[in-house]
This record gives C-alpha cells, structure tokens and sequence, in this order.
C-alpha cells in the first residue's frame, strides 16, 4: 500500500491510497509517479472546488439582486435600504441570508 496526502498550501482535500495484491509490488518509480497523481489530483479537486463556490456565490448574488428590487418596487426603498431590510431580518430570524432573498423571490415580501 501506498498513501499520499492531497493537498495545497491552502488545504488538505484528502488521500491518494494505492494499493496492490502483492507485497513489495511498489518501487521508488512507483512512488514518485504516486506523487505526481497526487499532485495533479489536489490541484484539480482544489480547482473543481473553487470553481463550484464561485457558481454558488454568483447564483446567491443574483437571488439577493432579485429580492432586492422586489423590496425596491414594492416598498420605494433604495439599494442600500432594501439590503439593510434583508440584513436585518436574517440576522434577527438567524436565518441566512441567502434564504431570506429566497422567500422574498417566492412570498414578495418577508411576512
């Protein structure tokens, strides 16, 4: 058996175990193109990752965008203040931000 750690210099993502039904099956170049598996896999899983939090973000964005001008329309806020309604619903519920903009697009407003 063979194990690599995974990581970045941001994170550890995991482990790389590589086994094999017989012993001593492994040599130095096994190892070393172990390494590089490893390598190359924390790099994409790190960049797979990221890629998925910035989709996440930008979906979230765009759903607090929208609750936003539904407040503005319905209630002849600003920016500022629709945000400010939102913000302090979700901090005095201990709901997330993201869920409160999501009953907003759904309700039109938060009662």
């Amino acid at each position: 058996m063979m194990g690599f750690v995974l990581f970045t210099d941001d994170e550890e993502l995991g482990a790389l175990n590589l086994y094999s039904r017989k012993p001593g099956a492994f040599t130095e170049t096994s190892e070393l193109a172990g390494w590089l598996l490893a390598s190359h896999a924390a790099v994409a899983f790190s960049s797979a990752r990221t890629h998925a939090q910035m989709e996440h973000a930008v979906a979230t964005r765009h759903v607090i965008g929208e609750a936003m001008g539904i407040l503005m329309g319905r209630h002849h806020l600003t920016e500022e203040q629709a945000f400010g309604v939102l913000r302090r619903y979700s901090q005095g519920n201990n709901i997330k931000l993201r869920e409160v903009a999501r009953l907003v697009c759904a309700k039109g407003s938060l009662s």
